[in-house]
């Protein structure tokens, strides 16, 4: 089956929207292309008036992993759609294809979302109260940047029936995410990462995916792209579990001078009905970019046991990262995003159509402690000795 992001009901319903908004004109056509590649435009736009451009262009990007540059067009011409749409009914239609196009976005098929609905005013509002000091000690800055010595860039080379496969011009073909330490020499991150296949594609092998694994590739210390940036190779994958998307990775021996991240003993908790108060701090690589901090309203919408849902920013690459509290000891494993359905929720007056959702940390660890517990033993150990 060739690659593609979309379904073709998804798909038509992207052209149907941008139809009614008029995005078939020239004028629109172009700007909604104004950030893409003008030599892949140029062969992939074509026809004689503009619906036949708009046909021929969706078409050509829902079956275009990436361009050499690494850029993904659909990726582009979807938050291009959504600027334009600038409110109307048919933005959603947009934001629900670029769900879908997202590998961390989607629960399977069958499965019931990981997150619970928004609690909301009658208004649409999130409840927020701001007469609190919100500020925090410059030992959060210390301590951040102690813990983000722990958190990598992973690159997994993507295989099919036990082969590596490369891109045009002999680059790998890496699938990207973000892990971290949980243990000594043992990284952390999602299944669905070390699985490193798209929606349209059959999931991995077991023995691609435990090629995957061994040919993963974690690169610490990657913040702006200097020299400092160490790579250390893992070695093989010792536990994955696709319904709590987690997957623990050995590493080689140059990882061992880094600390593990410490875990917190209990979830983090919001009633429904209380204010929204408990934030959560998210290090991470988004599209494999240098390292990025997301803690702007940054506030936990669900928290139990079960369920950890929450505003801070993430991006396509951030799958994996570590959820960290205020005095960053881990609550939950980042894995992906959702969109809120009706109307959106408001947090000081500003719209929010999405919210992001991690597994509680409490969740692997238990999963470990029944399942594998010589490993659970290994990661107890290590937490032990950060004292």
């Amino acid at each position: 089956m060739a690659f593609q992001y979309l379904d073709d009901e998804t798909l038509q319903a992207v052209r149907m929207a941008a139809v009614e908004l008029g995005f078939n004109s020239e004028g629109n056509l172009a700007a909604l292309a104004a950030d893409i590649s003008p030599a892949y435009i140029g062969g992939a736009m074509v026809g004689p008036n503009g619906n036949a451009k708009l046909l021929t262009l969706t078409a050509s990007m829902n079956q275009t992993r990436s361009l050499v540059s690494g850029e993904v067009p659909l990726e582009k011409w979807l938050n291009m759609a959504i600027i334009l749409a600038a409110g109307k009914q048919q933005e959603l239609v947009f934001r629900k294809a670029l769900e879908r196009m997202a590998a961390d976005s989607i629960p399977e098929a069958g499965e019931a979302p990981d997150v619970v609905a928004a609690p909301r005013t009658d208004g649409g509002s999130l409840e927020i109260q701001i007469d609190e000091d919100d500020t925090l000690g410059v030992g959060f800055l210390l301590h951040g940047a102690i813990a983000a010595r722990s958190v990598a860039k992973l690159r997994v080379h993507r295989h099919f029936d036990g082969t590596p496969a490369f891109r045009a011009g002999g680059e790998p073909d890496f699938g990207l995410g973000t892990g971290w330490l949980i243990g000594p020499s043992l990284a952390v991150t999602n299944y669905h990462v070390i699985n490193a296949r798209a929606k349209s594609e059959p999931d991995a092998s077991q023995a691609d995916f435990e090629l995957q694994g061994k040919s993963t590739q974690a690169d610490f210390d990657y913040y702006d792209g200097s020299l400092a940036t160490v790579t250390v190779p893992a070695l093989e994958c010792v536990a994955a579990d696709r319904a709590l998307d987690f997957a623990v990775l050995r590493l080689d021996a140059g990882v061992a001078e880094r600390r593990p991240l410490r875990l917190r003993g209990n979830p983090l908790t919001r009633p429904q009905a209380s204010a929204l108060r408990e934030r959560v701090n998210v290090l991470q690589h988004p599209a494999g970019n240098p390292m990025r901090l997301g803690f702007r309203n940054n506030f936990v919408v669900t928290g139990s046991n079960e369920k950890l849902s929450y505003l801070t920013d993430t991006a396509g690459g951030s799958s994996g990262s570590p959820i960290c509290d205020d005095a960053w000891h881990v609550a939950g494993l980042h894995r992906g995003w959702t969109t809120i359905d009706g109307d959106p929720v408001k947090v000081w007056g500003k719209e929010i159509r999405q919210e992001n959702y991690g597994t509680p940390i409490g969740q692997i660890i238990a999963h470990l402690a029944a399942g594998n517990p010589d490993l659970h033993a290994e990661i107890r150990e290590g937490q032990d000795a950060l004292g």
